[in-house]
C-alpha cells in the first residue's frame, strides 16, 4: 500500500516543520518564487549531512563522491570529495572510504572487517553506461554493534566465561594464556601500570570488606616472583585485630615496627670489655641488625687494628661475623650503619630469633698491635629487633 500523507486540512494548517525548521508556503502567498527559494534553502541546509560521501554518476562509466566528514577506526576523517572514478564496463563495483580518507574500489566485495572502513555504494554498469547506483552508507549509519562488526572473534558466552573465571570452568590453560605462567602472552593482551598518588594532603589506599560474617577478612598480596619465591601478605589477625605480614614460608610479623636495645661505653676504651650486660629482649622477635658506632675511632700505626662488638643471646654468639670498625676507616665518628668497617652478618640458624626475656650480653673486643695515638671513645652498640607474630 502507498504511504499516506496527513489529511489536506492538517497540511494546509502547517506553517513550519518543527524538527527541521523548513517552512510551508502559505496558500496564495506572494511573491511565491522568493518564498519557495527560502523553503528550498532551509530544506537543503537540513539535508546537508545526508549528502556526505554520497556517490553520484558524473560520466558514462565514472562516478564521483561528495565531500564530508566521518569517523573510521577510532579517528575522525575529513574527505574533500572525489571525481571521475573510472569503472569497468559490464561489472559490479563496490566503493568504500578507508581509515586514511581514500576511496577504494573492488569488483569482488567490501572488506570483511567493518571496523576499518565506511561503505559507500555498489555500482552496476552495462557495456557503455551505469545502470544503477545503490547507496550503502546506511550500513554504517544504521548498524547495531556486534562482535563481528568490531573484528572480535570471541563469542559473548566465551567473553563472559573468561570474566566469570573458574566458576565458569575457564581452563587452567586459558588462564595461563591470559594471566600468568611461563608461556603467558599477557603483556600482549593488556598493560601493567604503576599505581601511585602524588598529593599535598592525606593519601590513602583502602581495602574494605563490608561483610558481617565471622569469616570475613581483608588481605593485600604483594608478589615479586623474581625476588621472592612466595607472596608477601598483609592481613588482619582475626584474634587481635592487628595487621601482620607473612610469607608462604617462614615466620609472620606483626607490623609494630622494631624495638632497640642499646649499650654505651662512655669515655675511652683502652682495653677489651667482656661480659657486659646489653639488656634483655623486651619482645619476641628477630634480631635484624647489630650496629657498632664510635664517637672517635681508634688510631694506631697498624691499619688492621680494630674494634669489634660480639653480641650473645643466652650465651650463644649471635653473628657469624661481628660488626667491626678498623683503624683504616679513619679518625672521628664512624658507624657500620654508615659504611664504615664491616657490617654484622647475623646467623640464620635460629639464634637470631629471640623470646621476650632472653639475656643479651656484649663483648667489646679491642685489637691494638700497633702504636696507639688515640683510643676509641664513646662506643655504642645498637641491637635492632623486629616484632614477631605467631607462625
Amino acid at each position: 500500500m502507498n504511504e499516506r500523507y496527513p489529511d489536506d486540512a492538517s497540511l494546509l494548517a502547517l506553517t513550519q516543520d518543527e524538527t527541521t525548521g523548513v517552512p510551508y508556503i502559505p496558500t496564495g502567498a506572494s511573491p511565491y518564487h522568493l518564498l519557495f527559494r527560502r523553503m528550498l534553502h532551509r530544506l537543503l541546509r537540513a539535508s546537508e549531512r545526508a549528502n556526505d560521501l554520497r556517490v553520484y554518476q558524473d560520466g558514462d562509466l565514472s562516478v564521483g563522491v561528495r565531500p564530508g566528514r566521518c569517523f573510521v577506526a577510532d579517528q575522525a576523517v575529513t574527505f574533500e570529495g572525489a571525481q571521475a572514478i573510472t569503472l569497468d564496463a559490464s561489472a559490479t563495483t563496490w566503493l568504500w572510504l578507508d581509515d586514511q580518507g581514500d576511496v577504494q574500489t573492488s569488483d569482488a566485495s567490501l572488506p570483511a572487517n567493518r571496523g576499518t572502513f565506511i561503505p559507500l555504494a555498489r555500482v552496476d554498469t552495462g557495456a557503455a553506461t551505469i545502470e544503477s547506483v545503490t547507496d550503502l552508507r546506511g550500513e554504517a549509519m544504521l548498524a547495531s554493534v556486534s562482535a563481528g562488526a568490531l573484528g572480535i572473534t570471541a563469542t559473548a558466552d566465551e567473553i563472559n566465561q573468561a570474566l566469570d573465571g573458574i566458576d565458569a570452568t575457564v581452563t587452567a590453560m586459558a588462564l595461563n594464556f591470559l594471566c600468568d605462567g611461563p608461556s603467558s602472552t599477557a603483556d600482549a593482551l593488556h598493560r601493567h601500570l604503576q599505581t601511585y598518588q602524588s598529593v599535598d594532603g592525606e593519601a590513602a589506599f583502602r581495602i574494605i570488606n563490608a561483610s558481617s560474617s565471622e569469616q570475613a577478612s581483608v588481605a593485600l598480596r604483594l608478589s615479586l616472583p623474581s625476588h621472592t619465591a612466595g607472596d608477601t601478605r598483609l592481613e588482619l589477625d582475626a584474634d587481635t585485630g592487628w595487621l601482620r605480614q607473612r610469607q608462604a614460608t617462614g615466620p609472620s610479623y606483626y607490623l609494630l615496627g622494631t624495638v632497640h636495645e642499646q649499650y654505651r661505653h662512655a669515655g675511652t676504651l683502652a682495653a677489651s670489655a667482656t661480659g657486659r650486660l646489653l639488656g634483655v629482649a623486651p619482645i619476641a622477635g628477630e634480631v635484624i641488625d647489630v650496629v657498632l658506632s664510635v664517637g672517635d675511632n681508634l688510631q694506631t700505626d697498624d691499619n688492621d687494628d680494630n674494634l669489634r662488638a660480639r653480641v650473645k643471646v643466652n650465651g650463644v654468639d649471635l653473628c657469624t661475623s661481628d660488626p667491626t670498625i678498623t683503624v683504616a676507616d679513619g679518625a672521628g665518628f664512624r658507624s657500620t650503619a654508615q659504611g664504615a668497617g664491616d657490617s654484622a652478618l647475623l646467623k640464620d640458624d635460629g639464634t637470631q630469633m629471640v623470646a621476650c626475656g632472653d639475656l643479651l650480653t656484649l663483648d667489646l673486643l679491642r685489637t691494638a698491635d700497633g702504636s696507639v695515638s688515640a683510643e676509641a671513645s664513646d662506643v655504642v652498640v645498637l641491637l635492632v629487633i623486629r616484632a614477631l607474630g605467631p607462625t
